[in-house]
């Protein structure tokens, strides 16, 4: 398929989606069949930088990507098999190399509305977020307003731990801070608020009040272990710096974002507020939307995004369009090695596997999967709004569909 015919496709999928209003009331009707839309090239509104493979390039990242480009009808007609048997409720996206990308948009975003998802549709992203909170306090501190090895209290002096705890501590959770999400296994979606919060929190609640009732729990706590001797995976790190953003940035956290990385990425779709173009969350055995309250993600895991503008930021952020390479490096790099007795490799809000980074997570219905090497030689996207969706085990279906092109 020529470039310009790829392109053309995707204006057409993207153009029909517009048609399509979107809210965020309805029910999952159990007749519903996924549709998928697969075409070679990414979302024109992404354009992520890549150079013509070549002999050598085609062996970066383990593939022979020369033979992957070649076979790629095959390869995307092999995916569009895996993803019609999973019956998969979302959207994906996946890159190999520099020429094979492969885009599906499959099943309901609205059943009431009869609205399918599309690579428009919006999805709470989970953890995903957390990759843009460090960031923006990376960026602080390039601008000298704050420092990773000084302790929180000089941010937020009425926090009673605060001097034992820096803000590089908070990055790479180790500050022993206990967190106000409860996690099951990533295929579960039975997380919950931690003990009375899910009392306290309300659908009916502003923002700013689901916030002060967390931010007075996490203040409440006793820590866990003393700060820097162990990992532990923990929201409530990545809440505070939320609030360490805007102490030092003197804005709300969310105006930080939108300022500093939102609007001069183009990421038109990409905030902390809901509308009419949210995929609709369904749950089997519906259990809560507690997790996804108005202000209760936050800085944690409140973001809001699709499949093009999470390609935006992958590429700006592999490109060291947001932040120098001296803070790149800090966030991609292993930031446990010294801890004894640790086997997890972890950055600053990110999984780190040798060049591979990983966000997976669940949080109610919605389910966010971002991995990237930071060679771009892979880039993997895929956001469901249905709980019986597993979008990293479709990865994995995904690869071992393409392991003869293993090198």
């Amino acid at each position: 398929m020529t470039k310009s015919v790829s392109v053309l496709l995707v204006l057409l999928i993207m153009t029909a989606a517009l048609f399509c209003g979107c809210n965020s009331d309805g029910e999952q009707s159990s007749d519903t069949e996924p549709t998928t839309q697969s075409v070679t090239a990414a979302p024109t509104t992404a354009a992520p930088t890549t150079l013509p493979a070549t002999p050598d390039s085609a062996k970066k990242g383990g593939y022979d990507y020369v033979a992957i480009k070649k076979n790629s009808g095959e390869i995307i007609s092999q995916f569009d098999k895996i993803v019609a048997e999973k019956k998969f409720n979302g959207s994906i996206y996946m890159k190999l190399g520099t020429d094979f990308e492969y885009i599906s948009s499959t099943g309901s975003a609205n059943n009431n509305k009869h609205i399918d998802n599309s690579i428009n549709t919006r999805f709470y992203v989970g953890d995903i977020t957390k990759q843009f909170t460090a960031a923006a306090v990376m960026q602080l501190s390039e601008k000298n307003k704050l420092s990773l090895d000084k302790t929180i209290d000089n941010y937020l002096p009425d926090y009673s731990f605060g001097e034992k705890i820096t803000v590089k501590q908070l990055l790479n959770m180790t500050a022993g801070i206990k967190t106000y999400v409860n996690h099951n296994e990533i295929t579960n979606p039975q997380n919950y608020i931690n003990g009375e919060l899910a009392e306290k929190l309300s659908e009916d609640n502003s923002a700013e009040q689901n916030k002060s009732i967390i931010h007075d729990w996490i203040y409440s706590q006793e820590l866990s272990f003393e700060p820097g001797t162990q990992f532990y995976s923990s929201e409530s790190n990545y809440f505070l710096l939320g609030e360490i953003i805007e102490q030092v940035s003197g804005e709300s956290y969310y105006s930080y974002l939108e300022n500093e990385i939102f609007n001069p990425l183009g990421m038109g779709s990409t905030n902390f507020e809901p509308d009419e173009k949210m995929a609709v969350a369904y749950e089997n055995g519906a259990i809560t939307k507690s997790l996804n309250y108005s202000g209760v993600g936050y800085s944690a895991y409140g973001l809001i995004s699709n499949v093009s503008d999470l390609l935006k930021w992958t590429d700006s952020l592999l490109s060291n369009q947001v932040l120098s390479e001296k803070s790149f490096k800090q966030i991609f790099s292993n930031q446990l090695a010294n801890l004894k007795d640790n086997k997890k490799s972890y950055g600053f809000g990110v999984n780190i596997d040798n060049k591979s980074v990983t966000s997976i997570n669940r949080y109610d219905a919605f389910s966010s999967v971002l991995i990237y090497n930071t060679d771009k030689s892979e880039i993997y996207i895929a956001l469901t709004n249905n709980t019986s969706s597993d979008n990293a085990e479709l990865r994995s279906s995904f690869k071992k569909s393409i392991q003869k092109y293993a090198l």
